[in-house]
């Protein structure tokens, strides 16, 4: 085993020096250090192991680096022409844009701009008006969208945009035998089944997760269930279950002879072996390669040549041999979460099966059992298969709870109780009956148990939307510092190490020192963080979202209240950073104006988040909902809200106020709002333009802000000279998109605020103001927040300072 992990740590080494170089020559010594004492604690100390240690080591690192390819900035991207070959690795969806437009996910093969420069980019989402089929190759020229990449804390699946301006097939590309099988599959599910059950047995059978809408994912990720989804080792372990024992049971019905002359030369269960390898090949084949698949795929391939050797294989070498061969296949798959969370979990359920054998070798003998009698024999069954089902589905769990939380930011408080409840229906009755009816499907054309099939999805899918929308099913977790995640796998690392050697000797167990030294460098980081968090105290933070050319922010109040002023286009940049910041509440969502870069994401956050009001200055909007549970409050100037240590201030527009022009009306008439604390002012203007900046001007002092969100992008409309001197800002925030059409924002604005600090979105990304509690205010600019590849001290440093700290 230590073989193959050499390489690996190898190879994920070399990641990890790409940000952390000096730390990571260091952490390599470190670990090389531990493997010789090792060494020579057990007696067994080779020179020809360290060496072949190291020279894995190294193979490892410079295999990734031969492989390894830094991608082009997104941002470099954007509003920019392209040429591409990609594999279209998506099904087609419909666009928001209209229903002659399609999205789809492109894994681009080589990428060049019109004069030839290369680009290295490995996955895009485009936008086109033709169908382009999934599986096949095109040639397509086309041009980035100008906002397609935003800069957020909490941002998901931030892919370049592309929007096609001319694809086609290439000839060189034909369909495969399995892409062939998959794809006629996923049509006739999609024809003859209900659009909910076909997306989810779709996601079971070929991988096929496109069709999934957001709430499904949702409701499968908050009750645990996230890992039915994608083909993993549930799927292929019990089709191996199924067709092995099928082929066993057999053996019974063959003729004696026939029996007599096979168990010559093999035994009935090497046999049984050898007919299922071909269905789990072909299994393989039709779904969609991901890296749970091949995992399951390889440990399972090594169980069955274990059969067939007559030998079984220790679970921790297979594991490390899978990881190994994926590696091998790809060296990225170190930093791809689904590698990370797939192994873990596995390593996790191995562990604390290995515990529960043990337990269960040291217990009730087979005379015990037969004194029990039938009842009390049932009666155990039951309760040791619940047991071992619920203790497994915890060290799952509890596992990965520390990488789901920190890129998921919640933790589910159900999953082992609906893991024990659901998962058996879904692995024992719709996996079953969809992989039957799929192979018979395929191979003959007919789909038995269609209807049967159809409506007992829909009714567990049902089943598992309705637990989804109870309100105490997950805790949402604020996002923590990636330093965590270090030492809570290092814990578990340790403890693995432990186990391992506990298993190579034989013994019972391990002294209690190795499990609670463990235990501490896992969980009390942990705590000592929750402590330093629960005891700081509570300040205004505000922050300025980069959402293209729109405008959102979110202002966390001292009470702990979450105000959200505008939505942006889409409301997707405001609820990543809500989840990110582990938010499940809007109090109060104020929209400045009905102005679709300031106001459309009403529904979504509506729909994903609990908004206990809106606040506008104009007319309740007209929303498509199916029930709306919020209070809609029209406010106007001279409305004062207060709270704890702070308060609002509505300043525009008012009853009276009227614009001479019809085209600046909406912009005129925006809320404008202003936020005071003990210390600071924030002052947000909306879109107003000269007309309503003539007309606030009136209200002289009450203008003054330390913090002004500059109004209309900064655009030159607004770029009135009283106003901007009335407010006469510290620091001014333009929200505006990169390389937008408008020019925004104009060199007059930027003029009049030439003495103030000025944070632009399209810069400098999302931007955080925080009140300190001497009244200065922490600026943080998302920027500055990433981490980036270190060629120096200095560089490291500043990675080394990320790792310690949050948004």
């Amino acid at each position: 085993m230590a073989i193959f992990l050499s390489f690996i740590f190898g190879t994920a080494l070399f990641y990890f020096s790409i940000f952390f170089p000096y730390t990571g020559l260091t952490l390599f010594v470190f670990v090389l250090f531990l493997i010789v004492l090792y060494r020579y604690w057990t007696d067994s100390l080779k020179l020809s192991y360290i060496i072949v240690i190291i020279v894995l080591c190294a193979g490892g690192y410079l295999y990734a680096k031969l492989f390894y390819s830094p991608q082009t900035n997104p941002l470099e991207l954007e509003g920019r022409h392209v040429e591409l070959k990609g594999f279209l690795k998506s099904e087609r969806l419909s666009s928001s844009r209209g229903s002659s437009f399609f999205l789809q996910n492109i894994s681009v093969i080589e990428a060049f701009h019109p004069k030839g420069e290369k680009l290295v980019i490995n996955e895009i989402h485009a936008i086109n008006e033709s169908r382009l089929e999934k599986g096949k190759v095109y040639y397509i020229k086309g041009r980035f969208l100008r906002e397609g990449y935003y800069m957020n804390p909490g941002s998901k699946g931030n892919l370049p945009a592309l929007y096609i301006f001319f694809a086609a097939e290439t000839e060189s590309h034909k369909n495969g035998f399995f892409e062939k099988m998959r794809g006629g599959l996923n049509d006739f599910m999609r024809e003859y089944l209900s659009d909910r059950s076909s997306a989810f047995l779709l996601s079971i059978t070929t991988g096929e997760r496109t069709f999934l809408t957001a709430e499904a994912r949702n409701a499968f990720s908050v009750t645990g269930l996230a890992h039915i989804l994608s083909i993993s080792g549930a799927h292929f372990g019990l089709l191996f279950v199924m067709l092995f024992t099928c082929f066993k049971a057999l053996f019974i019905y063959l003729p004696y002879k026939l029996l007599t002359r096979l168990t010559i030369y093999f035994t009935p269960s090497q046999i049984a072996a050898l007919m299922t390898a071909p269905f789990l090949i072909f299994y393989l084949g039709i779904s969609s390669l991901s890296i749970p698949s091949v995992r399951a795929f390889i440990m399972i391939t090594f169980f069955l040549v274990g059969l067939l050797m007559g030998r079984k294989g220790f679970w921790l070498n297979t594991l490390a041999i899978a990881a190994f061969i994926i590696v091998l296949i790809s060296p990225s798959a170190v930093t791809d979460l689904s590698f990370q969370l797939s192994f873990i979990a596995v390593l996790c359920i191995g562990l604390i099966t290995d515990r529960l054998r043990k337990e269960d070798a040291q217990g009730d003998s087979a005379d015990k059992q037969i004194k029990k009698g039938v009842i009390a024999n049932i009666a155990s069954s039951i309760l040791g298969y619940l047991k071992y089902s619920f203790l497994i589905s915890f060290a799952a769990t509890a596992g990965t709870a520390p990488l789901v939380a920190y890129h998921f930011h919640y933790f589910s408080l159900v999953s082992p109780v609906t893991n024990l409840l659901l998962t058996p229906l879904i692995g024992f009755i719709i996996l079953p009956a969809a992989l039957l009816s799929s192979l018979t499907y395929l191979a003959l054309g007919i789909f038995p148990f269609i209807s049967l099939l159809d409506n007992f999805t829909i009714f567990v899918l049902n089943i598992i939307e309705g637990i989804a929308r109870w309100s105490f099913i997950d805790i949402k977790i604020p996002a923590f510092p990636p330093i965590l995640l270090f030492t809570f796998y290092t814990g578990l690392l340790f403890f693995t190490a432990a186990e391992y050697r506990r298993l190579q000797e034989r013994k019972t167990s391990c002294p209690s020192s190795f499990y609670a030294i463990s235990a501490a460098i896992a969980l009390l980081p942990f705590f000592i963080y929750i402590g330093v968090k629960l005891h700081e105290a509570e300040s205004l933070k505000i922050t300025f979202l980069d959402v293209g050319q729109g405008d959102a922010a979110i202002a966390e109040l001292p009470d702990n209240r979450i105000l959200v002023i505008d939505t942006g286009k889409s409301g997707y940049q405001v609820a990543g950073y809500l989840r990110y910041r582990g938010i499940k509440n809007i109090d109060v969502l104020a929209i400045s104006h009905m102005h679709i870069d300031h106001s459309g994401g009403i529904e979504y956050l509506l729909r994903n988040f609990n908004v206990l009001e809106i606040w506008g200055g104009g007319i309740e909007p007209e929303l498509n909902l199916p029930e709306q549970r919020f209070l809609y409050r029209r406010v106007q100037r001279g409305d004062v809200v207060e709270g704890n240590g702070y308060k609002i201030y509505i300043l525009h527009p008012y009853d009276e106020f009227y614009t001479r022009g019809v085209k600046n009306e909406d912009n005129n008439h925006s809320l404008v709002l202003k936020i005071t604390s003990r210390y600071n002012s924030f002052l947000f203007a909306g879109d107003i333009e000269r007309e309503a900046q003539e007309d606030l001007n009136n209200l002289e002092f009450y203008l003054k802000s330390n913090v002004l969100k500059v109004p209309h992008h900064g655009s030159k409309s607004s770029a009135d000279e009283i106003f901007y001197h009335l407010v006469s800002p510290e620091i001014a925030i333009i929200s505006s998109g990169r390389n937008n059409l408008s020019g925004h924002p104009h060199e007059d604005t930027l003029r009049l605020l030439r003495t103030a600090v000025i944070l632009r979105t399209d810069i400098d990304g999302a931007a955080r103001l925080l009140e300190m509690p001497d009244g200065s205010m922490s600026i943080k600019v998302f920027r500055e927040f990433q981490l980036k590849e270190a060629f120096n001290k200095e560089d490291e440093f500043s990675n080394i300072k990320k790792l310690f700290s949050v948004w």
